[in-house]
């Protein structure tokens, strides 16, 4: 399972392109709303996520994708279950 975090500003390219062609491949991809489940790119383009990033379990987690995009980020970094996601992601060497 791969989960890709969203965060209002992201940049719609680096996080849609990087699920499109993931589940072109027939990997398992969620969409992590870090601001809400319906989270606003960085260029207008709103994308419903799949989960709230307060629901997430990273248990079957292979990858964590952190798409750029100033907003996005600066969303990643001001929500402290995101942060927490991520360390314990590195904890159990799951790619980031």
């Amino acid at each position: 399972m791969v989960y890709l975090f969203l965060a209002d500003g992201f940049e719609e390219i680096e996080a849609l392109t990087q699920a499109d062609y993931l589940r072109r491949a027939g990997i398992e991809v969620l969409l992590v709303g870090v601001s809400g489940k319906t989270v606003a790119g960085g260029h207008g383009i709103s994308v419903n996520a799949d989960k709230d990033v307060e629901n997430v379990n990273l248990d079957d987690a292979e990858m964590v994708i952190l798409p750029g995009g100033l907003g996005g980020v600066d969303g990643i970094k001001s929500s402290a279950k995101a942060i927490s996601l991520i360390k314990e992601a590195y904890e159990k060497k799951i790619y980031i």
